[in-house]
């Protein structure tokens, strides 16, 4: 991030001295809602305990396709042992065309997909497979081992399945740190109606009222640390930084998209495009101090101070006139920002904590450049 150059026409400032001494210095997916599904041989009993929609590391979907995670329970039936794989279960559209499951993994190695298993008498497992689909489509899910002895014909099960019983979450999670950013970044409780619509019942873990309490704190500290000459009042600081929240919220843009979602953990990259204090017009207000003020010094820390006092008075008003940027150092897709689900409710991964850089970065992102 670049440090925020406090005077651009610093020179300048030398002609405040007096004549005679001037020459002595110079920023819970749901499970579907429907009732379970279930078919059986006398060998095998086979159901979907539920499902959700995911977004699988590298993939990217829309509103008409998308990866379906079902949590299939195999119990067997029967005295022998039975193995099961996941290479046993294929979905078939209406046209009757195949889609095998797919590989996928979540980078937290938290949510792993059915590889293989073999089951004693009455016993069973539940583990997802995960299917790219069509997500408003009827499908039959077929479960046939790939090895059975001449006396096991009948181990074939078919389930029908629709894939609009499934909901898909992704959009109420954006929504969610959108909320975080609104309610946080911009000090705002003025959600966007979309944001609280797509949320629904969804909710933020986060204490978002101490959060929101520490960042403005944090960037008050942040700004603080720019003057070396004037020491500014915290009622000052805060102006300036009100200033930036709020253009932020009327000016900036903010860009969601996901690098992963799985049930119990997503990775969203945040994109804004923000007011950096490097971008505002300081040097417009050191040459108009200078114009108001020369001759009226006799020493150089006078004029500092005055100086830094004076740009502190004048930023919320070039602020507002500053244009939108984005941080030369963000990634092209934005900051990676990481959510957890706990006790049915959505955290944000907020820590200030080294392996947490890229929610940092995107902290001085936000609060116009300034680095803690």
């Amino acid at each position: 991030m670049k440090k925020f150059r406090m005077f651009s026409g610093l020179v300048l400032l030398s002609s405040l001295l007096l004549t005679m001494t001037a020459c002595s210095g110079g920023s819970e997916t749901k499970k579907a809602e429907k009732k379970e599904s279930t078919a059986q041989t006398s060998k095998v009993e086979l159901s979907v305990e539920g499902g959700s929609y995911i977004i699988p590391d590298g993939e990217k979907v829309d509103d008409e396709t998308g990866f379906l995670a079902l949590d299939i329970k195999v119990k067997n039936k029967s005295k022998d042992k039975l193995d099961v794989s996941s290479n046993d279960f294929a979905l078939y559209d209406e046209d009757g065309k195949k889609v095998s499951s797919e590989h996928v993994y979540d980078s937290n190695d938290n949510f792993k997909v059915m590889s293989s298993e073999s089951l004693s008498e009455d016993k069973s497992f539940t583990e997802p497979l995960v299917f790219e689909v069509t997500k408003d489509a009827k499908y039959e899910l077929h479960y046939k081992p790939m090895y059975y002895s001449e006396d096991e014909k009948d181990e074939g099960v078919e389930l029908e399945l629709n894939t609009k019983d499934y909901t898909d979450d992704t959009k109420a999670v954006q929504a969610l740190t959108s909320q975080y950013v609104t309610k946080v970044f911009y000090g705002s409780d003025e959600v966007k109606d979309e944001d609280k619509q797509a949320a629904g019942k969804l909710e933020l873990a986060n204490d978002i009222e101490t959060e929101r309490k520490t960042y403005k704190e944090e960037s008050v500290n942040c700004l603080k640390d720019e003057f070396s000459n004037y020491e500014p009042s915290t009622a000052e600081l805060e102006k300036v930084v009100t200033q930036i929240q709020q253009t932020n919220a009327e000016k900036g843009k903010v860009t969601y998209t996901f690098k992963e979602f799985f049930p119990e953990s997503v990775v969203i990259y945040v994109r804004p495009e923000m007011v950096f204090l490097d971008d505002v017009d300081t040097k417009s207000i050191t040459d108009k101090f200078v114009e108001e003020n020369k001759g009226k010094y006799t020493d150089y820390t006078s004029v500092r101070r005055d100086a830094e006092k004076y740009l502190l008075q004048e930023l919320p008003t070039k602020i507002n006139e500053a244009p939108i940027n984005t941080d030369d150092n963000m990634n092209g897709e934005g900051y990676q920002v990481k959510l957890e689900k706990k006790d049915g409710k959505w955290e944000l991964n907020s820590a200030n904590e080294s392996r947490n850089y890229y929610f940092k970065s995107m902290k001085a992102a936000f609060r116009g450049g300034l680095n803690d």
